[in-house]
């Protein structure tokens, strides 16, 4: 119902996500006492008998429901804290219009009709009247929906007091919501997605207070699903964060920053996976998902991406999503290495060139140790990425069946998503974006789709041309020259406030396009993604410099580089130029990586 001009003046929204922080608050406090509970039960060591016995299977029956309780606080006070970031948008909008209409000399009606004093404005007063009531029309909707929402919680709760209904299957038997979602466990995702979709909407929301970290992350379940539970799992994570004494931490502040709005206000952020882990887990969903949606991308980032780390691929998302108009998946449900892999040689080369070969070898075995010169990290992540990727053919099969598929995968990331393919991963379109390879696994891509169309995107003289150029590269062949792959161009920079482009090349090539989204190597991707035919490479430079370490490749593989450069570089170019260097006429000695 749309409110009156008076009233909505009368309005307080910021009231409502004072009371989303009350609840939020509220949930904490639950939370902490279960807990304090459980530790002085814990530190009984001497209790024995009977009575320990009744008090352990007590704690642990209402352990759940204290949860639950706390799950559903949280949903309360998320849902409160954007109606009162919607309402007061939208209301300030309303009033804007009623004032400026007002300034105009015109006289607004308490439902928002707009009356013309001067009859040659009526044309003026048609359109500002128009605007009003279609703004009255949104604060009106966005009160009954959050309303609603918000009356449902509050049942939802109440009913913890009273005893809920228990989810009944369409067989007619009665279950508990922990039997349910083991019995979702159990299944595969095809049979999961039938089975939820069959059950009632009260049922599934039941199920996901109950265990919000399993439904949270479960392919087969819908995508709205998921992302309301992972609400609740973040601000779980968030109040254990603080619990310990890590408010002030860097994962504290990311989780902040997951469980607020958009930068812009317009939407809050949505997590199709979530998981606390020391480096954190996640699939972020950047931009909306519709009927109209005609495209989906899935951005897989590189070495280095971690939870703590995630700003620069959630602005890479952001840019992505504003230009192609659908919605894109900050990939990160895995780890990531997050070293390079020579970041231990400095001090081995910096001795000189007979220590730094003596002691190259132990160096560069404790430098590639979880780093990116290792496939483990891909061989977990890839065979993930494929069942994410049926999840989301699902997903838009209901949502928006014309929607096309595209996986990026930058630098490492390109390893997993070539991985991912190797393994059957199915896509419309690929882009291996200064990938480090094609795949770890053995044998070629297994697409389902016939007509995939596979791009790769290579600037000049980026360091990556290095690691896809050595022999026996064990993240797989180079994407630039690999069979039925298209090579992009790169291009230039965007202009910049002289007009003046740059050519994308050296070092900072790597990865400086993904914030340049005016740049050649922007617009390309964005073409993929939309179906448009890409620019095909053009040759203005050499990929790999004759003397690389001019073009300062260590400042990328190595901190410190520059003391590299000048206390020498013998042993590591050896490395990476594939012989050992001997002096004057005495032929090079061949080197074979032990990969």
């Amino acid at each position: 119902m749309r409110p009156t001009i008076p009233e909505l003046r009368e309005w307080n929204t910021h009231r409502v996500s004072e009371a989303g922080a009350v609840a939020e608050s509220a949930a904490a406090t639950l939370d902490n006492a279960m807990d304090g509970v459980i530790r002085a039960l814990d530190a009984t060591s001497g209790w024995c008998g009977e009575s320990r016995c009744a008090a352990d299977l007590t704690v642990a029956r209402e352990r759940g429901n204290v949860h639950e309780i706390r799950n559903i606080l949280n949903r309360i006070a998320d849902e409160a804290e954007d109606a009162g970031a919607d309402l007061t948008h939208a209301r300030e909008l309303v009033l804007r219009l009623v004032d400026a209409a007002l300034a105009g000399g015109f006289v607004v009606t308490d439902l928002g009709e707009v009356v013309r004093v001067d009859m040659s404005k009526e044309t003026d007063a048609q359109a500002l009247e128009v605007a009003i009531m279609r703004a009255l029309e949104v604060v009106g909707q966005l009160d009954d929906d959050h309303g609603a929402r918000l009356e449902r919680l509050a049942g939802e709760l109440a009913a913890t007091r009273t005893g809920q209904p228990v989810p009944r299957f369409s067989n007619g038997h009665n279950v508990n919501p922990d039997e349910v979602v083991a019995t979702l466990r159990s299944m595969t995702a095809v049979e999961r997605r039938e089975l939820w979709s069959r059950m009632a909407a009260d049922d599934r929301r039941r199920v996901m207070h109950a265990d919000p970290q399993t439904i949270g992350n479960l392919d087969g379940v819908d995508f709205d699903t998921r992302a309301d539970a992972n609400e609740i799992n973040i601000r779980n994570a968030l109040t254990e964060e603080r619990q310990a004494g890590r408010a002030a931490g860097p994962r504290a502040a990311v989780l902040e920053e997951f469980a607020k709005r958009s930068p812009d206000g317009t939407a809050e952020r949505r997590f199709i996976a979530f998981d606390n882990t020391a480096e954190g887990r996640f699939i972020e969903m950047v931009g909306g998902l519709g009927s109209g949606t005609r495209n989906a991308t899935v951005y897989v980032p590189g070495t280095r991406s971690s939870m703590n780390r995630s700003a620069e691929s959630y602005g890479v998302a952001q840019d992505l999503a504003q230009r192609t108009g659908g919605p894109v998946f900050v990939y990160l449900d895995g780890d990531l290495p997050q070293k390079v892999g020579f970041e231990g040689l400095p001090d081995a080369v910096g001795r000189g060139a007979v220590a730094g070969l003596l002691g190259i070898g132990s160096g560069l075995g404790e430098s590639i140790d979880d780093s990116a010169v290792e496939t483990g990290f891909a061989r977990d992540m890839a065979p993930r990425l494929v069942g994410f990727g049926a999840a989301l053919d699902a997903e838009l099969a209901q949502r928006a069946p014309e929607a096309t598929t595209t996986f990026i995968g930058f630098s490492y990331g390109g390893s997993v998503v070539g991985s991912a393919e190797q393994l059957g991963l199915r896509a419309d379109r690929v882009v291996y974006a200064s990938s480090a390879g094609t795949g770890v696994f053995d044998g070629p891509w297994r697409n389902p789709n016939p007509e995939v169309e596979r791009y790769s995107l290579t600037a000049p003289g980026d360091p990556i041309q290095y690691v896809q150029s050595v022999p026996g590269n064990p993240h797989g062949s180079d994407p630039d020259t690999a069979a039925g792959v298209v090579r992009m161009d790169t291009g230039f920079t965007g202009p910049d406030a002289n007009g003046h482009r740059t050519l994308i090349e050296g070092t900072s090539s790597h990865g400086s396009y993904w914030h340049d989204p005016n740049s050649d190597a922007f617009r390309n991707i964005v073409r993929v993604i939309n179906g448009d035919e890409p620019t095909p490479y053009v040759e203005r430079a050499p990929d790999r410099p004759t003397d690389p370490y001019a073009e300062g490749l260590l400042d990328i593989v190595v901190e410190g580089g520059k003391q590299i450069i000048r206390d020498g570089l013998g042993p590591l170019g050896d490395l990476l130029d594939g012989d050992i260097d001997l002096p004057g006429p005495i032929p090079d000695i061949p080197l074979r990586l032990p990969w």
